[in-house]
């Protein structure tokens, strides 16, 4: 039940045996067959498994993340020697290297293909680094994973912007196949007046800034961006709930709104309980209506609206409705709205032939994960639009089969 809810199908019961008697090293190499990211899933993985898991019957299913994290970070011994097996001396270009990327580099790399990751920053990883916070997936754990997958011989280029360093056809004419992984880390905006104002930011913009901040022992890792004292996070996700918890980090009061009760929350009970451990302040059924601004422009509060439930036309279908003269004004200096976020997908403004859906995922065959182009394929958000760290992965090893049959002919 577990291996099959798991994405990548990795063989749970088997790594599990192996700790169970002693030979961690082997539980290590059980998930590693199916897994490029072990440390990572074992970190932040949503665990579909835990929830197939046959002994939820009995109230007590197995820790499985858990045990993955214990495996991965006890389990492996020194890096692998670089090899590189070269399959028809063909090359395949893999664009971004998010979970998707690193997922496909890696497969295609041990089916003996020469594979090079163009990355955008300055640094590979992706969400991995830019957008999840340090305590949730530590950057040398993440640097261990990567130096893993190059050991594979797999090559990363970083500071490549896809469509300014180089077009899409002039990666095209280099190799014989190119994956566009690019993920999902465009903001959702929101209709809510003052978003102009200074002190507000989008979920993954105030992520990426503290991910990026340099710590010195003047600035004790405190991002330089302008953060008042109260923030107010707008969201019910995983992203708006580590928004949250960095701010309590730094030293800040925090409140979370969001219009839905806490147990409709998009986030695993333990994250939520964690958050509210941390002093994070919980304002369900509260809509934000407007952003208030002072003097300067800057935030000065949040007008929100009280939400409850009501069957408007009797016919019992209960919805979410706001309260008659329920507004109040919410103290707070600065606001984070994480409301969602859309596929990265603007190398298709420069390639008209790539076909771009109207949610802004790319189009991609049904039967492969090609798209519009020849050769070009598709995996992760930018496909799905948003998903779970492991359906990313998952996403770039079937693109990595996809792309091995491609060439096989």
């Amino acid at each position: 039940m577990c291996v099959r809810a798991c994405p990548l199908e990795i063989n749970i019961p088997g790594f599990i045996r192996s700790l169970r008697e002693g030979r961690v090293s082997d539980a290590y190499a059980i998930i590693r067959e199916k897994s490029c990211l072990p440390s990572i899933c074992g970190r932040i993985c949503s665990a579909p498994c835990e929830v197939a898991c046959v002994l939820n019957e009995e109230a007590a299913p197995i820790g499985i993340r858990a045990l993955e994290r214990y495996a991965a970070d006890f389990g492996k011994g020194k890096l692998a020697k670089k090899q590189r097996l070269l399959y028809g001396g063909k090359k395949v270009a893999v664009i971004g290297s998010g979970p998707a990327g690193l997922s496909a580099a890696a497969d295609l790399a041990q089916r003996g293909y020469q594979v090079t990751v163009y990355e955008a920053f300055d640094k590979p990883g992706g969400i991995l680094r830019y957008g999840i916070p340090e305590f949730r997936v530590p950057k040398k754990t993440l640097d261990h994973e990567i130096d893993q997958i190059k050991a594979l011989g797999v090559t990363i280029e970083t500071n490549f912007l896809i469509g300014h360093t180089a077009t899409l056809e002039e990666i095209r004419q280099k190799f014989s196949a190119v994956l566009l992984a690019t993920g999902a880390g465009i903001p959702k905006f929101m209709d809510l007046p003052g978003t102009s104002l200074g002190g507000v930011y989008y979920g993954e913009e105030f992520l990426m800034r503290v991910n990026r901040a340099k710590s010195t022992f003047f600035s004790r890792g405190v991002p330089k961006l302008p953060l008042g004292q109260k923030i107010a996070v707008i969201g019910s996700g995983n992203t708006a709930l580590d928004c949250a918890r960095t701010g309590v980090r730094l030293g800040r009061q925090v409140t979370l709104i969001f219009r839905r009760l806490e147990e409709d929350m998009y986030v695993a009970e333990e994250e939520r309980q964690y958050a509210k451990e941390e002093g994070i302040q919980f304002a369900s059924l509260v809509k934000p209506v407007e952003i208030l601004p002072d003097s300067n422009n800057f935030v000065r509060g949040l007008k929100c609206v009280r939400m409850d439930f009501a069957d408007r036309d009797g016919s019992g279908n209960w919805e979410v409705a706001e309260l008659p003269d329920s507004e109040f004004n919410l103290d707070v200096d600065t606001v984070v709205i994480a409301v969602g976020h859309n596929p990265n997908s603007l190398v298709g403004e420069g390639t008209p032939s790539l076909k771009i859906n109207d949610d802004g995922t790319m189009q991609v065959r049904d039967n492969d994960s090609m798209t519009s182009i020849p050769g070009v394929f598709s995996a992760g958000n930018v496909r799905t639009n948003a998903g779970p760290v492991v359906e990313a992965m998952a996403s770039g090893k079937k693109a990595a089969e996809d792309i091995d049959r491609y060439l096989r002919g």
